[in-house]
């Protein structure tokens, strides 16, 4: 029993520790802070920019991608049926 006590009390300390070192603040302000200055320096309409570019780019592979994997030939009931006929 005192060796689990030993060995559980310190994963119960450790959270506490790193909070305290932290000021116990999260890093939403941290976040927050940095999407301001992002917006006042206008790296965050160059990153929104971005990132619809990319989109539109992705779209456009996936539709040339999706063209070349259709299947150039194309059999229907009826053909299927003169085939067996013929034979």
């Amino acid at each position: 029993m005192l060796r689990k006590l030993v060995l559980t009390l310190p994963l119960l300390v450790l959270p506490g520790v790193a909070l305290a070192e932290m000021g116990g603040g999260t890093d939403r302000d941290r976040v927050n802070q940095e999407v301001e200055a992002m917006m006042r320096d206008g790296r965050w309409e160059r990153a929104i920019a971005e990132g619809r570019a990319n989109r539109q780019a992705f779209e456009a592979l996936r539709q040339v991608q999706n063209r070349l994997r259709q299947p150039t030939a194309q059999f229907t009931a009826s053909e299927v049926a003169r085939w067996r006929a013929r034979n």
